[in-house]
């Protein structure tokens, strides 16, 4: 029988991820700072929600975790950064219901279009995440102004 010896190919593996890690990609998931915070989705594949729908998302750009609203139920996912390459992790959804066919409908929009996330635009307080290629933004979002009066970053000592 022959024996292997696989301190050789661990070796590889181990310097082939200290070299993606040098190149961009953080161990944490750390995302570019105008990433991070609340936002309201305006529009999906340029069109936008149905009466009354809204769909928002709160991104951490320390961990690159991602919470919000689909429309329909509360989700979280996972982005990573790579050079100026975005990815999005698998979805997670919490049961629940539709109020309405729109929300049914945006919320099936919204859920098709955010795994194929690759890029980002920043534009003061909007925010366009992208598709590999060329072409128009998957999501067209703005600064949630609601969430950043309700939570603010710090807060002033009580007298």
């Amino acid at each position: 029988m022959r024996r292997t010896n696989y301190l050789p190919r661990l070796t590889l593996l181990s310097l082939a991820a200290l070299g993606l890690s040098s190149c961009g990609l953080s161990a944490q998931g750390e995302l570019p700072d105008e990433l991070g915070g609340s936002w309201v989705v305006q529009q999906i594949a340029g069109a936008s929600l149905g009466e009354g729908v809204e769909v928002y998302m709160e991104i951490d750009a320390s961990t690159g975790a991602i919470i919000g609203f689909t429309g329909c139920n509360q989700f979280s996912s996972s982005m990573t950064a790579f050079s100026d390459a975005l990815a999005v992790g698998p979805i997670q959804e919490e049961p629940g219901e539709c109020t309405s066919p729109e929300a049914a409908t945006d919320e099936a929009r919204f859920l098709g279009v955010l795994p194929s996330v690759h890029r980002f635009r920043r534009r003061g307080q909007a925010l366009e995440l992208l598709p590999q290629e060329q072409g128009e933004a998957l999501l067209n979002l703005r600064v949630d102004d609601f969430a950043t009066l309700t939570h603010p970053a710090t807060t002033a000592p009580s007298r």
